[in-house]
C-alpha cells in the first residue's frame, strides 16, 4: 500500500492571463520552455529537445485545432497546450495536448492524426474551464469522477509549470498552489502509475507500455518531489528514471526502479 496524500486546492483559481501566446516568437517560446517541469532533464543538463521539436510541436497543434473544429464545433477552444513525455523523449509513444474549452465538458480524444505525410497518436484532453476554476462538480461517487477530480486538481495548479501553451492564452503562475500540493502531486502520480501500470490484474496493456508510462508517471513525479525537497538522492533517481525511459528497459526493471522511488517517497513524507 503506497500512502496516498489528498489534494488541498484554494478554488476558485483564476488559470489565464490576459496575453494570448505567440508561441512562433522565439523569445517567448524560450520564456515558456524555462518554466517548464521539464526544462531541465536531470541535474544541471538542459532538455535540447523542447527547441529543436517547437516546429512538430506547433504544427501538431494546429492540427489538433483543425480535428477539434470538424469533431465538436460547438466547442469554443480557449487554449490549447502540450504536455508530457514529447516534451523530454525524442519518440514518444504519443503526444499528449489538453484543449481547455467553455463549460465544464469532460472527454478523452485519441485520435491517429497526419503531419507532413506521417501517422502520429495523439491523446487530446478536453476540459472545460469551469473545472479549472472551480474544481470538478459533475460527482457521482464511481471511480471514473473520482479519478477525473484528481486529474482537474492535479492539473489546475500545475498549468504555467506543466503545460506548453501554444494557442490561445497564457496560464497563470499558481506557485503558491503549486508549492502547497507538490507532495499530493507525487502521491496521485504513482498511486495511479501503480494502480494501472505495476500491478498486473487485468491489464490491457503490453509490457512495453507498461513500463514506459510506469516510468513516464515516475520522471513527472520526481519534478514535483525536487520542488520542495532538496535531498540529492531525488536527482540521482530522476536521471536514472530519464536514461531507463531512453534504453526502454523492460517492465520487471521499470518495477524495481519504481519501488525505489516509492521507498524514497515514503521515507520522506514519515
Amino acid at each position: 500500500m503506497i500512502t496516498k496524500i489528498p489534494f488541498n486546492v484554494s478554488y476558485p483559481l483564476k488559470i489565464f492571463e490576459d496575453n494570448k501566446i505567440n508561441f512562433l516568437d522565439h523569445g517567448e517560446r524560450e520564456k515558456l520552455f524555462k518554466r517548464n517541469i521539464h526544462y531541465y532533464l536531470f541535474e544541471d543538463r538542459k532538455n535540447p529537445l523542447l527547441e529543436q521539436k517547437h516546429k512538430i510541436y506547433h504544427s501538431l497543434g494546429e492540427t489538433v485545432l483543425e480535428y477539434l473544429q470538424v469533431s465538436f464545433p460547438m466547442l469554443d477552444v480557449l487554449n490549447l497546450s502540450l504536455f508530457g513525455s514529447s516534451t523530454f523523449l525524442e519518440k514518444p509513444g504519443d503526444y499528449d495536448f489538453l484543449a481547455i474549452t467553455s463549460g465544464d465538458i469532460c472527454l478523452l480524444q485519441e485520435p491517429l492524426l497526419i503531419l507532413n505525410g506521417e501517422n502520429i497518436q495523439t491523446g487530446i484532453s478536453i476540459k472545460g474551464i469551469e473545472n479549472y476554476l472551480t474544481g470538478f462538480k459533475k460527482k457521482d461517487n464511481s471511480v471514473k469522477s473520482f479519478q477525473l477530480e484528481q486529474i482537474i486538481d492535479r492539473t489546475a495548479i500545475s498549468l504555467f509549470r506543466r503545460h506548453i501553451p501554444l494557442f490561445g492564452k497564457d496560464f497563470i503562475n499558481n506557485e503558491n498552489e503549486f508549492l502547497k500540493n507538490a507532495y499530493a502531486q507525487v502521491s496521485d502520480l504513482i498511486n495511479n502509475a501503480y494502480d494501472l501500470f505495476y500491478l498486473n490484474e487485468e491489464n490491457h496493456f503490453s509490457k512495453e507500455k507498461r513500463a514506459r508510462k510506469l516510468m513516464n508517471r515516475c520522471y513527472e513525479a520526481t519534478s514535483y518531489f525536487a520542488a520542495v525537497n532538496s535531498d540529492n538522492r531525488i536527482s540521482i533517481i530522476r536521471k536514472e528514471i530519464y536514461l531507463s525511459l531512453q534504453n526502454k528497459v523492460d517492465l520487471n526493471e521499470s518495477q524495481k526502479l519504481f519501488d525505489k522511488f516509492v521507498n524514497l517517497y515514503e521515507e520522506k513524507i514519515l
